[in-house]
């Protein structure tokens, strides 16, 4: 077991809110957002015990994140099509319409980003986990100027969406 394994609670507790996002991003019904994040954990775990430091931790997850993702859209689109999203967000009681209002904003821009081809899917979420073009080169395998395209061309047709009325 590598030392990344023995710290694998830790990895995890650092990642799960980024890792329930990819989940959403992917997959629309709350089930089997779920079970795509068994799947990914379970893949991160399997990846960590081959992780050679050659990247940064948070980019080796996001790989492996995205890769699993990938392969889950794959092999549902095989069965069927999906739609629909839930997204925790802790909630306090002093303020709940600003909850409410947030959530309602959140599950309108995942639902749009869930519109997009799924290689702009994934860099406008790696957009918005704040990663470099470098980054999200590696994770995606397109060049960096390629991730810059795709990324314009994505937040281009993101605005689209959002600006309809649906």
């Amino acid at each position: 077991m590598s030392n990344y394994q023995k710290n694998f609670e830790s990895i995890i507790a650092k990642y799960r809110l980024s890792l329930l996002k990819v989940a959403a991003t992917f997959e629309a019904d709350p089930v089997i957002q779920k079970d795509l994040l068994q799947e990914i954990l379970l893949a991160i775990w399997q990846a960590l015990a081959s992780f050679k430091e050659q990247s940064a931790l948070h980019t080796f997850v996001y790989k492996v994140a995205y890769n699993q993702a990938l392969s889950h859209v794959a092999k549902e689109s095989r069965k069927k099509n999906y739609g629909g999203l839930t997204e925790n967000v802790e909630c306090h009681a002093s303020d709940i319409e600003s909850h409410v209002i947030a959530l309602k904003s959140t599950e309108n821009l995942i639902s749009k980003i869930r519109l997009l081809p799924i290689k702009q899917r994934q860099l406008i979420t790696l957009s918005l986990e704040g990663f470099s073009y470098s980054d999200m080169a590696e994770i995606s395998g397109l060049t960096k100027t390629n991730v810059g395209v795709q990324l314009n061309r994505a937040k281009t047709k993101l605005i689209q969406l959002l600006e309809k009325r649906q």
